[in-house]
């Protein structure tokens, strides 16, 4: 027998990543071609199905869509391991969800952000697994909901 989840939609002011302040990404993964996780250890993450990019003074330097592409490189860029190395390096020390797009952005403080864009009035985004097994889904179209593991 399968488990079904319904999550409750909530408003955008019930969504509290405030616990992300002062973190650091610890690791960034590929889980599969369009599965990406963007993990800060002790189980809390973010997993992201939608464009992600790291903008570094008011320039894009890495993107989701970059992985594997060789842009006239020695060898394919590694999305993982570089932005692993620039996400890793300083705390987080702001964080914005855009209210109605559901897009969000993570600010490191060294004119370093990480942009986590919605592309899909559809298809669900991204999921933010926070402390106590609580699960926060951006669906299509921006809407959000929240359910507890």
């Amino acid at each position: 027998m399968s488990l079904i989840i319904l999550p409750d939609r909530i408003s955008y002011d019930d969504v509290d990543f405030s616990w992300m302040i002062g973190r650091s990404i610890a690791e960034v993964s590929i889980l599969g071609p369009t599965v990406w996780r963007f993990a800060f250890g002790s189980g809390e993450a973010i997993s992201v199905e939608c464009l992600w990019r790291i903008v570094r003074n008011g320039r894009v330097v890495r993107c989701s869509g970059d992985h594997g592409q060789q842009f006239g490189l020695p060898a394919p860029v590694d999305a993982a391991v570089e932005a692993t190395a620039l996400l890793s390096a300083s705390p987080i020390v702001a964080m914005q969800l855009r209210d109605a797009t559901a897009d969000l952005s993570l600010d490191f403080g060294t004119e370093l952000r990480l942009e986590i864009i919605p592309d899909s009035s559809g298809y669900e985004s991204w999921q933010v697994y926070g402390p106590a097994g609580a699960c926060f889904v951006a669906q299509g179209g921006g809407q959000i909901c929240k359910w507890i593991q």
